[in-house]
């Protein structure tokens, strides 16, 4: 299962070759005028893409993660043995370790994402440079994710995600003295990869909850971990407001960072 969904966020990694379209659009159009733009493609190419997504495998007739026959469960939906409810789910140790840990790194990384090229600007990088970063972080992050996917199906699945936490903080500090020369290098190498904890969060799902629930219980942790990435960016934005400059902020979600990799390091190996 990981390395599936390793594979499926690929796209999202991707979409950072629409970084220097995007930037070219608004010099040329302005931002409101791009906005509509990127609508209307959402509209044009999202839409009929979603027609094609499939509901339940055994619907068609298919079995899940690889599945035999002689394997499939006795329940008429092929639902697992060990199927968790909404309600247990929501009292569960191991959901709120890992929805506040994805809410701090939703908000690490929206943060930077969306302030790279006014920060690196900022600190001297020309526009054209600081574009060439904000389109590296997502193509990179694809080898992250489908790594992610490939090591959690060997290795325990809470100590792949405490170290892509880890790999977050300590981009954070590289990204944090980025104006130092070649410190940008490291930054995308290690920052990136901390993306992959996207693939790692379903796989942890679906491990500890099974897939009943699996949909119900991502969209509620998606959803409380969202807060996140609508904080991080207003912090940062505040931070260079306020101060006339990013430094302090990074430092500061730097040292926040060390929580997901604490929250996962004290869970348990199954869900209790």
């Amino acid at each position: 299962m990981g390395k599936a969904l390793g594979i499926m966020p690929c796209g999202f990694g991707a979409g950072g070759i629409l970084v220097p379209l995007i930037v070219r659009l608004i010099d040329l159009y302005q931002w409101r005028t791009t906005f509509v733009i990127l609508g209307l493609g959402m509209w044009l190419i999202g839409i009929p893409l979603s027609l094609l997504v499939r509901h339940k495998p055994e619907q068609y007739g298919h079995l899940p993660d690889g599945d035999t026959a002689a394997e499939e469960p006795s329940s008429p939906e092929g639902q697992d043995n060990e199927e968790v409810g909404v309600k247990e789910g929501l009292k569960s140790r191991v959901f709120w370790h890992l929805t506040v840990a994805e809410a701090i790194r939703w908000m690490i990384g929206a943060a930077v994402i969306t302030h790279s090229m006014p920060y690196l600007s900022s600190v001297g990088m020309s526009r054209a440079d600081a574009a060439l970063v904000a389109t590296a972080i997502p193509l990179i992050s694809i080898i992250g994710r489908f790594g992610a996917g490939w090591l959690v199906d060997i290795f325990d699945k809470r100590y792949v995600l405490a170290g892509a936490y880890s790999l977050s903080g300590v981009g954070l500090l590289l990204f944090y003295y980025s104006h130092m020369p070649g410190l940008i290098i490291p930054f995308l190498v290690l920052f990136p990869l901390s993306l992959g904890a996207d693939v790692m969060r379903g796989s942890m799902v679906r491990e500890h909850f099974g897939r009943l629930s699996f949909g119900r219980l991502t969209g509620i942790m998606a959803g409380i971990a969202a807060v996140g990435s609508i904080t991080g960016p207003f912090l940062a934005g505040w931070t260079y407001d306020t101060l006339g400059r990013y430094q302090p902020i990074w430092f500061i979600f730097a040292a926040v960072a060390i929580i997901p990799v604490i929250l996962m390091l004290t869970l348990k190996s199954r869900n209790v």
